[in-house]
């Protein structure tokens, strides 16, 4: 046996007392002393421990091996097997892994449980309600109303008072109040929207909010009388499609609420849309006398009326009212 120490070289102790070789039968050698035989067996270990701390691995000497021998000295001595070391505890197996359970199953098998519920209860009933038998209900109609026999009379006819259909083709020019006695009338005929228009500050504006509203017609009457002027303005629209002179009476109420010239509003009696203001402040333009200036304004089916009453002094709404109301006694 030898030993390599790396550089491919065989050495140390234990090749250099490894026999050479072996004969094939041992001679009859003596015994050698017990001295000797155990100093023979302690000189192994030595070496192997001195092979072991210079990190060499013994390897078997190259040539014929010697044969171990007993003891005794006659024959081969059996070899000597070292105890196999014990395996490694082994930790204890745990549980078997468990298989994912199946999810939907107890829903599935609810909802088919619930729509066998269903479908066994209405079947059920059905077949309770069906061999009950019918309960009789009281009829759905009275009795038969008696019925005049022949034609109906005919319906009276409507005041001209409340039946506003009666004025809407007439002369406007003739349904507008008459002059006072003794007052000196500046006008009466008929006004174009143009004319119109332009008795306000923003004539354009007038113009294009009255077209949208289907202005049909307009008549006014104007008059003078004791340092007063009145002024009355009947327009007619065409309410086909909506009410348009609700429409501009809004506007013009509107309007006078916010001037500050005007005082609070009076309604009207007995008109569902009527509303009269008298005069607050004067207006004062420049190379003129301050004015003052009354409204009044009324709707009566597709028209309204419009009276104004200005003067050098304030116009009370009961001046205002009088004439107003006589104009919608006319229509």
């Amino acid at each position: 046996m030898h030993i390599d120490d790396g550089r491919g070289r065989p050495g140390g102790p234990a090749a250099d007392s490894a026999p050479e070789s072996a004969p094939d039968q041992a001679p009859d050698v003596p015994e050698p002393p017990h001295d000797a035989r155990a100093e023979a067996t302690g000189a192994q270990p030595a070496a192997d421990t001195a092979v072991a701390a210079a990190g060499l691995t013994a390897e078997p000497a190259a040539g014929p091996t010697a044969e171990p021998v007993t003891e005794s000295g006659f024959g081969p001595a059996e070899p000597i097997t070292e105890p196999a070391a014990e395996p490694a505890a082994q930790a204890p197996p745990g549980p078997p892994a468990r298989k994912p359970r199946r999810r939907g199953r107890t829903t599935l098998l609810i909802a088919c449980a619930a729509v066998l519920g269903v479908l066994a209860g209405g079947g059920l009933g059905y077949r309770i309600q069906y061999d009950r038998k019918p309960t009789p209900l009281p009829p759905l109609t009275g009795a038969a109303l008696p019925q005049p026999k022949g034609a109906a009379p005919p319906a009276p006819a409507l005041p001209a008072s409340e039946d506003g259909g009666l004025v809407f083709h007439k002369d406007l020019t003739k349904l507008l109040v008459p002059t006072p006695k003794g007052a000196h009338e500046t006008q009466r005929g008929w006004e174009s929207l143009l004319d119109y228009s332009e008795e306000y500050n923003d004539p354009a504006y007038i113009f294009t909010e009255m077209a949208g509203w289907n202005f049909q017609r307009s008549a006014l009457a104007e008059w003078k009388q004791h340092d007063e002027y009145y002024t009355v303005i009947l327009t007619q629209f065409r309410d086909e499609t909506k009410a348009n002179a609700r429409s501009d009476f809004a506007a013009q109420v509107m309007t006078n609420d916010e001037n500050p010239e005007d005082g609070s509003s009076v309604d009207i009696p007995g008109v569902d849309n009527g509303s009269v203001w008298p005069s607050a402040a004067p207006h004062r333009e420049a190379g003129y006398l301050p004015e003052y200036l009354g409204r009044g304004a009324a709707e009566y089916g597709n028209f309204d009326v419009e009276v104004y009453v200005d003067g050098l002094h304030p116009v009370k709404a009961a001046t205002v009212m009088t004439l107003i109301r006589k104009q919608l006694e006319r229509l």
